[in-house]
């Protein structure tokens, strides 16, 4: 399989765009198993794996490794996943309390600021904090859900919620 990315992708690059419907038939399966983990709703399933070839298509020229295409579709597939919670969590208007980070009372109007600031941290910072508090699932559901062991959750979550908490204060000393 990964020659056979390897001389798709060769073709592709060398002036035959046609060929990228074959890597998209050929990987469609994998890249709508790694949303559907995090997207239950098919129709926005759908959407996300369009958007992750449409990515792939233009960002094609800087995959550096050739055999290595399926963990890089993987990769702009969970991101596009991650930038879509983000996205969606900061236009809820849902209000959190993260853990004791008690954001009701920070003075601002509606809940939609506060995942405006999350969706402003680093991307392992936003991924822990929606899944855990917007999805609100458990430290072990996150760490499935990422790949990783629930002790880097803990500790992911820990440090997003003291990155979150210094963005806060910077802001109430703001005008």
């Amino acid at each position: 399989m990964q020659d056979d990315d390897r001389r798709l992708v060769t073709a592709i690059l060398s002036g035959e765009p046609d060929r990228f419907a074959e890597l998209v038939e050929r990987h469609t399966p994998a890249v709508r198993r790694i949303v559907g983990r995090d997207v239950r709703d098919a129709g926005l399933r759908d959407e996300l794996v369009q958007t992750t070839f449409l990515l792939a298509f233009r960002g094609l020229r800087r995959l550096e490794t050739p055999e290595r295409l399926e963990a890089w579709l993987a990769r702009i597939a969970r991101n596009a996943v991650s930038d879509e919670l983000a996205r969606r969590a900061t236009r809820s208007g849902r209000e959190v309390a993260l853990d004791g980070l008690d954001v009701a009372s920070r003075g601002r109007e509606g809940g939609t600021w506060i995942w405006e600031e999350v969706a402003r941290l680093t991307k392992d910072a936003r991924d822990v904090l929606t899944l855990r508090y917007r999805e609100g699932l458990s430290y072990g559901e996150v760490a499935g859900r990422l790949g990783v062991p629930a002790s880097t959750v803990r500790g992911r979550i820990y440090e997003a919620r003291r990155a979150l908490r210094r963005r806060l204060e910077v802001l109430e000393e703001e005008p």
